[in-house]
């Protein structure tokens, strides 16, 4: 497994537990963010999208798709300034930039595995 594929294996087991933690006990990831318990349905739903979406990272990842590589790359490093933009007007709360560096730096990491893999 090439260094991107790893940088993208890695980015859908992150997602995969930070979604399993938002559909099994969402209100612990709540208050980790400092956003009030809810037993509304919508913070589960989000659970299973993010667990959904973790499988497309690690079949990707698997069968070494490149292209999927470079996408996620840019889009992952875009989530930080819509994040910044909603903590500038005050839409979420300002440690929601911590998960958004998080996605920041996993496509950092991928972009730069693939420079020097000479894929990208």
């Amino acid at each position: 497994m090439t260094h991107a594929a790893k940088s993208v294996l890695v980015f859908g087991v992150y997602l995969t537990l930070v979604g399993a933690t938002l559909l099994f006990i969402p209100n612990v990831f709540l208050t980790v963010i400092g956003v009030e318990n809810t037993s509304e349905v919508w913070i589960r739903l989000s659970g299973i999208l993010l667990m959904a979406l973790s499988v497309y990272y690690i079949v990707a990842a698997r069968h070494q798709l490149s292209i999927i590589f470079k996408v996620t790359a840019c889009i992952r490093c875009t989530i930080i300034f819509f994040f910044s933009a909603f903590v500038y007007l005050q839409m979420m709360e300002p440690i929601m930039l911590l998960f958004a560096s998080i996605d920041f730096a996993g496509g950092a990491w991928t972009y730069f595995a693939m420079k020097k893999e000479g894929t990208w």
